[in-house]
């Protein structure tokens, strides 16, 4: 849990104001020099400062423990005399989702397919972990680089008022289902989001807000006593439409979950995306490619909500601090929004253009072909699996371009690689530095660790055959490569690193105290449980963790009674 807490010697909070609203204020600062969203939040009446901070570090610790391309992602937990209690979030310049939509829609079927695929991959992750948003929109749904959407303001800390409704907290109305109108908020399950999810879907494929233009009080009246569901265009694919309407399903357990919708989608593989990216102005440009991004992580709070930028509009062309609901306390959408242009390339003068056509053209003898890099960026060309664009940047700019780190959790080039398991890729960098193996991102996490999360099995046997102790490598937070497979469900990985590691690996615990069997039974990974109770037996299942709670816990805990029905065979 300490390694959450930051310093504040460490974090400068500047006057520059990104959202504001009941909670307190979100203002840019830096983080040991990296460019942060800080949310600076009122004192709650109900605790003193000190009983307030450690019951936010105590939530905000195993949230985390979340690593994924389309969610927000925490920092830490600050607090000092000026400011007092601080979230320190990942900084998205790129605005809200509500703010693209506004700007630059109808969007393209490329764009289209892409944010689809993209929110439905992270809210499946967020409900895989057992966690349900309770306000997933598109103002709480922010862009990050290269058309990256991260969901955020997720449910945390509700506080002391534990059965407050969503009407009387003054919910978003427009995506909520016929449960939420009347059910105390801790008893929605992740079939709600999926309500919201076929709003949002509905309006990315060209649609309206949800009942637009209505109150509250009357679309509840139209959800729950006329049992309409939000309009769906009607020129969309007949698929498209049916996955849509099926998040619609008034009985929430016949809604499909996210994955699923995502299938009924359809989208094929994805191109590079063609639309405008979101307008950010040259200082902040330059600022991101210079500084070196950190760890990140998300959070949500009880204690206040943030407010809408215009009564009039829901939609403004500035980026609203993510909008979260009634009292239940949310992380804002950490945005700074489009502000201008990207200054044009300066040309010649027109006269000088004029005179350069007159110039004779000396012909010089042909040289010979020189080889040509195809992406000038390191991060690029490891991401296209482009060795050979990779070996000629390291004989260009040296060894030392290796050490560059950038993006999500402030990965080098060679974590990159090992991520997206291009283990040519990998080759070319350990050739030319072997020392990469000692790399690891902010979390403390090597490349054994990002391949065995993302399955990557090429590269875990790679980087095993390379030094098999990075088996036994642990992150900040106590993870080991072992365990993040099997919370990812990751059993072919999972083998090669159990025939290597032994029986060992089975017992390792984090800092939560949780084993691979925990992760894998928390997370609803059944294949992964299957395997790790044949290879360690039922011993594994009274293995408490620092709350006391086993693995068998957890199917109770996070509702999994698939695994429970795994795990009985071998319960003592």
């Amino acid at each position: 849990m300490v390694d959450l807490v930051i310093d504040p010697k460490d974090l400068t909070v500047s006057d520059k104001e990104l959202g504001s609203g009941g909670f307190g204020v979100v203002r840019r600062g830096e983080l040991r020099g990296r460019p942060v969203a800080v949310k600076i939040y009122k004192a709650n009446e109900e605790l003193d400062q000190a009983s307030q901070f450690m019951e936010v570090l105590k939530e905000a610790f195993p949230m985390a423990q979340l690593r994924h391309p389309n969610i927000v992602q925490l920092l830490g937990v600050c607090r000092d005399d000026k400011h007092g209690l601080m979230i320190v979030l990942e900084l998205c310049e790129g605005g809200s989702l509500a703010d693209y939509l506004a700007k630059h829609g109808p969007l393209p079927p490329d764009v289209r397919d892409r944010f689809a695929k993209q929110i439905c991959e992270g809210l499946q992750y967020l409900h895989d972990q057992g966690i349900v948003h309770r306000d997933l929109k598109p103002e709480n749904i922010l862009l990050g680089e290269r058309l990256t959407l991260k969901i955020s303001d997720f449910g945390m800390i509700r506080g002391a008022q534990r059965n407050t409704t969503l009407t009387f907290i003054g919910g978003t109305a427009n995506y909520m289902p016929p449960e939420g109108f009347d059910t105390d908020l801790d008893k929605l399950t992740v079939k709600a989001d999926i309500w919201a999810l076929g709003g949002i879907l509905g309006e990315i494929h060209g649609g309206r807000r949800p009942f637009e233009g209505k109150g509250p009080p009357q679309i509840s009246h139209k959800v729950v006593n006329m049992k309409e569901i939000p309009a769906i265009p009607a020129s969309l694919p007949p698929h498209i439409k049916d996955a849509i309407k099926s998040c619609f399903a008034f009985k929430a357990a016949s809604r499909p979950t996210a994955r699923q919708v995502l299938d009924k989608l359809k989208i094929s593989p994805l191109p590079t995306p063609s639309p405008p990216q979101p307008d950010r102005d040259t200082d902040t440009a330059k600022e991101n490619m210079a500084a070196e991004p950190s760890h990140k992580g998300p959070l949500r709070w009880l204690f206040g909500s943030s407010k809408r930028q215009t009564a009039a509009s829901p939609r403004t062309s500035v980026s609203p601090v993510g909008h979260s609901s009634g009292v239940h306390m949310s992380t804002v959408s950490t945005t700074t929004g489009p502000t201008s242009s990207l200054a044009k390339t300066s040309q010649p003068p027109s006269q000088h253009r004029g005179l350069l056509s007159q110039l004779r053209v000396v012909k010089t003898p042909p040289s010979a072909p020189q080889p040509q890099i195809k992406h000038n960026d390191i991060f690029k060309a490891v991401r296209d699996n482009d060795e050979e664009s990779v070996r000629l940047l390291i004989a260009k700019e040296g060894k030392d371009i290796l050490d560059k780190r950038y993006g999500y959790a402030a990965r080098t080039p060679f974590l990159l690689a090992a991520e997206e398991g291009h283990v040519g890729v990998m080759k070319v960098i350990h050739e030319r530095k072997p020392d990469v193996l000692k790399q690891t991102d902010e979390y403390g996490e090597n490349a054994l660790h990002w391949a065995a999360e993302y399955g990557r099995l090429a590269a875990v046997n790679q980087l095993l055959s390379w030094d098999p102790k990075l088996i036994d490598a642990r992150g900040k937070r106590g993870n080991t490569p072992f365990i993040m497979a099997a919370g990812n469900g990751h059993v072919d990985v999972l083998e090669p690193m159990y025939a290597e590691g032994g029986e060992k690996l089975l017992t390792q615990t984090n800092k939560l105290g949780d084993t691979a069997l925990h992760r894998a039974a928390g997370c609803g990974k059944s294949a992964a449980v299957s395997q790790l109770l044949e290879w360690g037996g039922g011993a594994l299942l009274d293995i408490k963790n620092n709350d006391g709670q086993t693995p068998w816990d957890y199917t109770v805990k996070y509702d999994k009674p698939k695994i429970r029905e795994i795990m009985r065979p071998y319960k003592r």
